[in-house]
C-alpha cells in the first residue's frame, strides 16, 4: 500500500468512539505500514488531523498515530501547532507538552505559553482546558 491510499484512507476514516475496536486497529495496521515507507511523513498532516477530527477517541496512553507522527521529528511539528490553533484537543495539547519536555531557553518559555493560551481557547473543549491547565501547572511548577 502507498503512503498516498495509507493518507486517503485516514483522511477518510470516521472513528464511532474509543470501543471502535475494528477501526482502531486499523490505525494501528495503517501506522505500521506508514513506518515502512519512505515517504511516511507525508501522512503526519492527515494523522494530526484524525486526532482532530475524533477528539474524544482514546488513541493509546499515547498511542500509536501520536508515536508515529512524532517518529516524523521536523515534519510534524507545524502541523501540530496549525492544528493546536484551530481545534486543540487533549491529544495535541499532550503532544505540545511533549515537545516542551525537550525544549530550552527561549523557546521553551514561547511554548510554554502556548500551553496556557489554550486554558481558555475558544474551540476547546472542557476536557483540552483541563489538560492545558493540568500541562502548563506542570511545566511552570517550582523546582
Amino acid at each position: 500500500m502507498t503512503t498516498e491510499k495509507i493518507i486517503d484512507e485516514i483522511n477518510n476514516m470516521t472513528i464511532d468512539g474509543s470501543e471502535d475496536y475494528d477501526n482502531l486497529e486499523r490505525i494501528d495496521e495503517l501506522t505500521d505500514l506508514l513506518k515502512k515507507q519512505k515517504d511516511g511523513h507525508l501522512a503526519c498532516y492527515a494523522m494530526i488531523n484524525l486526532l482532530e477530527r475524533h477528539p474524544h477517541v482514546e488513541f493509546g496512553t499515547p498511542g500509536q498515530p501520536v508515536h508515529t507522527i512524532e517518529s516524523y521529528s521536523g515534519y510534524y511539528e507545524d502541523f501540530l501547532m496549525e492544528s493546536l490553533d484551530r481545534q486543540p484537543t487533549s491529544m495535541t495539547i499532550w503532544m505540545l507538552n511533549r515537545i516542551i519536555n525537550e525544549a530550552e531557553g527561549s523557546e521553551k518559555s514561547k511554548l510554554i505559553d502556548k500551553m496556557k493560551s489554550f486554558m481558555t481557547h475558544p474551540s476547546a473543549d472542557e476536557e483540552a482546558k483541563d489538560a492545558a491547565k493540568d500541562f502548563y501547572t506542570f511545566q511552570t511548577k517550582e523546582e
